[in-house]
């Protein structure tokens, strides 16, 4: 996908840019506010703080696109703007502000560095400089629904006497970018929240590797057959403004991550299904996210599953 198309889809999602303004607005002191934008890609963000009044915005963007940013800032007589091409956490002698704006989620919520550029980021801050967004939760919950494993695991229907478990095994490694339906769950109270970060400065910086372990009973589940694991997130840029991508939540550019399993799960009516996670988005590492399924039955593991997405990468 071209660089023009992911601004393409930002800039398309009505909910998202309405979500960022009414906070910027609630944030933004007409002519005092100073303003760095990280990751600030067409310059959207910063354009709307100036219109709100910022004094003044600096726009770092480590792509070609700070040029299309500097180009649009003209023909819309936008000024009082600093453009830096580079990554924020390389500048040595960052621009001191009042608010510290980065809208660097994923469809997996920290795949782009959500986390390190804003704890990162709170050396651009003055005295009681603030960021946005504030807090991240993630959710999961089983999929026991079997159409996104249908079309992900095709390898045992290839045919022509050929023997592919070894790719299959490699793709049900990965994280999946999927549409998830609510009926692909089968209810709305199955999703559990099993990351919460305070991005805000004041908080402790939160570790780049998190962890956590979540359990449903067979009973209170919709079906006994677990297919895979949903994940998605919701995001408050300010109390009461926040994102989502939970699939009962309006839709926005962004998607939902489908976890395959090996194989299903058949639960018993008293079995226990446990989940635990693990991500690892430390820069030297990139994005490593573990799934590890048990099925449990009176307290003892009886089947058990374990995946990485690194175990999903083919060397080029």
């Amino acid at each position: 996908m071209s660089e023009i198309e992911l601004h393409r889809k930002l800039l398309g999602d009505a909910p998202r840019n309405a979500a960022f303004h009414a906070a910027l607005k609630q944030l933004i002191e007409p002519g005092k506010t100073t303003v760095a934008d990280i990751g600030a890609g067409t310059g959207f963000l910063s354009f709307l703080a100036r219109r709100l009044g910022a004094a003044h915005c600096t726009l770092i963007e480590y792509s070609g696109m700070i040029e299309l940013a500097q180009k649009l800032a003209r023909q819309n007589g936008i000024d009082q703007l600093t453009f830096v091409r580079g990554h924020s956490a390389e500048l040595r002698k960052p621009p001191k502000v009042d608010l510290v704006v980065s809208e660097t989620l994923g469809n997996f919520a920290l795949e782009e560095g959500l986390l390190e550029t804003l704890i990162d980021a709170r050396r651009y801050l003055k005295a009681g400089g603030r960021v946005l967004p504030q807090g991240l939760r993630q959710f999961a919950a089983p999929v026991t629904a079997a159409r996104l494993q249908q079309e992900i695991d095709i390898w045992p229907q290839v045919g022509f006497d050929l023997d592919l478990s070894a790719a299959r095994t490699v793709s049900l490694n990965n994280m999946y970018v999927k549409q998830i339906a609510p009926a692909d769950l089968g209810g709305r109270d199955c999703g559990q929240a099993w990351d919460e970060l305070d991005l805000r400065p004041q908080a402790k910086a939160a570790d780049s590797r998190r962890t956590a372990t979540l359990r449903w009973k067979a009973g209170d589940l919709p079906a006994a057959r677990v297919e895979g694991i949903a994940l998605w997130w919701v995001c408050e840029l300010l109390p009461g403004i926040e994102l989502s991508t939970s699939p009962f939540a309006p839709a926005t550019h962004w998607d939902q991550i489908y976890l395959p399993l090996l194989a299903p799960l058949e639960l018993a009516p008293d079995d226990v299904l446990e989940l635990s996670l693990s991500c690892d988005t430390r820069p030297d590492v990139g994005v490593r996210l573990g799934w590890k399924t048990r099925q449990l039955r009176g307290g003892k593991a009886v089947g058990e599953q374990v995946q990485d997405s690194f175990k999903g990468r083919v060397d080029l």
